[in-house]
């Protein structure tokens, strides 16, 4: 046999595995419910606040001015420090200190933890927590994490309105388990992109594979959009939390009304009153 049926004998089969796990695939996700994901009409959340400047980014002036312009619900980034069994909050990963230790940015005048925020801002507001270093946890240090949320998350009685992002659904199916929502964190390629339906597919089958709450995405541009026509197509009934929307009121007023798009979350370039008026539709 030549190595030319050979290669091609393999690329068949490769590709008949491959439209075979998508198909099933697809038929157990059109069969799973979604109820209580989050179905609400203020679908317009807040990214890491309503801030001036960048360093009051994921800051409590940030949360309390976006919570009080109307957002029903914010995007908070944060690290889980395994050392003193908390989650501080802030963008970027802690560097590291002389000691090895890691050294986090402070927020007005002192380390900012997801306790503080719960018990300063959580009643009756949502979260969507951008989980920054689940990659590096370890299972049993992700198991500890999780106690010590389920422990803060009594502030506020934010547990059942707590979304927490990460793209290892190997660990944050860990969260589901324990009771929590989650978002598998994905970056697919745009729309147009010939390659884009294969990079979906490969990600519906991580969805479906674990147990996971919803999905999470980059919307893109207007003119490039990532979570386009044909993506929306592909992705079929499952709940997508969708980040950095343009500032298009047509734009916003179109995933509002589509009823998969469970969460839309802009930064602060947004109009303020879009928290209260356009999340339900009423402009």
């Amino acid at each position: 046999m030549s190595w030319k049926a050979i290669t091609l004998g393999t690329v068949l089969v490769i590709a008949v595995a491959w439209n075979t796990a998508v198909y099933f695939a697809d038929r157990q996700l059109e069969t799973k419910q979604y109820d209580g994901v989050y179905d609400s009409c203020h679908k317009v959340w807040s990214s890491r606040g309503l801030y001036d400047t960048k360093e009051e980014r994921n800051s409590l002036t940030a949360f309390r001015r976006a919570f009080d312009a109307g957002a029903h619900g914010v995007e908070v980034d944060f690290s889980y420090d395994t050392a003193t069994d908390r989650f501080i909050i802030g963008h970027g990963h802690p560097r590291k200190g002389p000691d090895g230790k890691p050294i986090y940015t402070e927020k007005e005048g002192g380390l900012f933890t997801l306790e503080l925020l719960f018990r300063e801002l959580g009643e009756g507001h949502a979260f969507w927590l951008d989980y920054k270093n689940l990659d590096h946890l370890s299972v049993e240090e992700t198991q500890k994490a999780i106690r010590r949320l389920e422990t803060i998350a009594v502030n506020g009685s934010v547990h059942d309105r707590l979304y927490i992002e990460g793209s290892n659904p190997l660990r944050l199916s860990l969260y589901t388990d324990a009771g929590f929502k989650t978002l598998l964190g994905t970056f697919p390629l745009p729309d147009s992109n010939p390659f884009a339906s294969i990079v979906v597919s490969a990600y519906k089958l991580l969805f479906a594979s674990f147990n996971i709450t919803g999905i999470a995405m980059n919307y893109g541009s207007v003119d490039k959009p990532i979570y386009g026509e044909n993506t929306q197509k592909q992705l079929g009934n499952l709940p997508v939390f969708v980040f950095h929307i343009p500032d298009d009121p047509s734009l916003l007023q179109q995933l509002v009304h589509n009823s998969h798009v469970r969460v839309m979350l802009v930064g602060r370039d947004i109009s303020i009153d879009r928290f209260a008026v356009t999340a339900c539709g009423r402009n």
